[in-house]
């Protein structure tokens, strides 16, 4: 069966059942704008034309094998026709209610796969630990926002406009390096920002990578309208190799600033640094001078995350104090720093914990 996202497919059954071209544009956005993921929902088209396409067309190329659910977070564990897992997260952003000061839902977050396991292998990363499995392609990745798309508006219905409540932000987060999936990645880029599709703005999608430089070029020279956010975790080189041991040597960090530095001038956007704060490793007073001195002038925002402790990698998180600490230090020198509110530890959903149970099985030798 052909995918429903299969352009030439689409205009070839369209061609074959003497269909108007508008009815094409109908089951995109039944799709895309009404969050649906049923070929029987899509009450805008004929009991005929449903069928016609079940006929035809599968809908979604992967199945939903659990949920976890916590306040903070939901995280999908999602099973590709192959039969490999992969892990996607949506975080919850509340804020009070100036009239009723109770909590409300103020926007949610998508963190989303790219690959199957990942090959960087980061010393803090879980992830990692599974090695590479595969490459996602392009409909298993915007399916996973699809998917959450159609759970968001079953969990939680239209908002006081009546407008559906949706996926805000999408970030390229979750398992794997987008960098080293760039063609996928690249045409998933597209559906999100494109207005036919989910148009979302280009601060509302970041495409995070640790440093592929020739993708990276072509990122650049492509200017997709996303943002750009660089796992730093070091500011020399010598320990940026003992924390992102395969590239880093590869992609040192000053040819990687030089990179980063002609897409801030190209595109007149910041980058954000990411760094994870591991306790006696890379948070001590003078990494935070050498970090500051290695940001300062840049287009540049650095934000610190605490380290997620697991039994699978043995590492500590930075004491709050510490953080706050070489916050302080870094800010002191002009340099916007901010610390990042770690959502979903309990399910094992936070930064650097994505296929801890798959981990958990390789140690057991299940």
């Amino acid at each position: 069966m052909d995918n429903i996202l299969d352009k030439k497919a689409l205009e070839s059954f369209r061609k074959e059942h003497k269909l108007q071209p508008y009815k094409i544009r109908q089951i995109e956005q039944e799709i895309f704008h009404n969050a649906i993921i049923d070929f029987d929902d899509m009450t805008t088209l004929s009991k005929e034309n449903r069928a016609q396409l079940k006929e035809r067309f599968s809908i979604m190329p992967i199945t939903v094998e659990r949920i976890d659910e916590c306040k903070e977070t939901s995280k999908f564990l999602f099973k590709t026709t192959d039969g490999n897992i992969i892990e996607t997260v949506l975080m919850y952003h509340f804020h009070k209610d100036k009239q009723t000061k109770k909590e409300k839902l103020n926007r949610m977050t998508l963190c989303i796969s790219s690959q199957v396991g990942c090959s960087v292998w980061c010393v803090f990363c879980v992830t990692g630990k599974m090695g590479l499995k595969k490459n996602l392609d392009r409909s298993e990745i915007l399916w996973q926002v699809l998917y959450v798309n159609n759970y968001i508006k079953k969990r939680f219905g239209k908002r006081e406009d009546w407008t559906l409540f949706r996926v805000r932000n999408i970030v390229f987060m979750g398992m794997g390096e987008p960098m080293m999936n760039y063609s996928a990645v690249k045409k998933v880029c597209e559906y999100l920002t494109d207005t036919n599709y989910l148009w979302l703005s280009q601060r509302r999608v970041t495409i995070s990578t640790s440093g592929v430089i020739p993708q990276m070029e072509k990122f650049i020279e492509d200017n997709l309208p996303v943002s750009l956010a660089f796992s730093l975790h070091a500011p020399n080189q010598t320990l940026r190799e003992e924390l992102v041991p395969t590239i880093a040597k590869f992609y040192t960090l000053d040819k990687l600033m030089a990179v980063l530095d002609k897409y801030s001038k190209k595109t007149g956007n910041e980058v954000m640094f990411e760094y994870v704060m591991i306790k006696d490793t890379n948070d001590m007073d003078n990494i935070a001078h050498q970090t500051w001195q290695l940001l300062r002038w840049r287009a540049a925002h650095l934000n610190l995350i605490p380290y997620n402790e697991n039994p699978a990698i043995d590492l500590q998180e930075s004491d709050p104090k510490q953080i706050r600490k070489f916050q302080n230090i870094v800010l002191s020198y002009w340099v916007p720093t901010t610390i990042r509110e770690n959502m979903g530890r309990e399910k094992k959903s936070a930064c650097g914990q994505l296929g801890y149970e798959k981990v958990l099985e390789a140690l057991s030798g299940k």
